[in-house]
């Protein structure tokens, strides 16, 4: 069975302007960045995510193979 695809409801005129508005502000701090001689790397930020230990050591015994 195919997934369902979630479809957005459409917005409000005002609050389709404000979208764009923002949008059209992102591409030009974007392109200033650039243009200053900004790197992707930095533009994109760090993304510190830890994984759960518990959880990891979980997963890694439930696929072991089982000696039985």
């Amino acid at each position: 069975m195919a997934r369902k695809i979630k479809r957005l409801k459409p917005k409000g005129e005002r609050a389709q302007r404000a979208l764009d508005n923002i949008r059209a502000q992102r591409g030009l701090d974007r392109e200033a960045f650039f243009a200053e001689g900004g790197e992707m790397v930095r533009w994109r930020g760090l993304h510190l995510v830890e994984r759960d230990r518990k959880k990891q050591a979980n997963k890694n015994l439930c696929r072991k193979k089982v000696n039985a």
